[in-house]
């Protein structure tokens, strides 16, 4: 399960659903001001931080 806030990660949600489609919670995670400018969110229950969103989505696709 992926879970990341739309308002504080610049992760783009429309296309991390196209990579894990139904496995995506999309809701706040509590990490709201820590991690700004970065690409963060749960994977599997472990947050995950990026600078990049192709570092995200890298460690979202080793997870499915």
């Amino acid at each position: 399960m992926i879970r990341v806030c739309p308002n504080c990660t610049d992760v783009d949600i429309d296309k991390l659903e196209e990579l894990v489609p139904g496995n995506l919670e999309v809701e706040c995670i509590g990490e709201c001001g820590q991690h700004e400018g970065k690409f963060f969110g749960y994977i599997n229950d472990e947050l995950v931080v990026k600078e990049t969103e192709e570092e995200f989505f890298e460690e979202v696709n080793k997870a499915k």
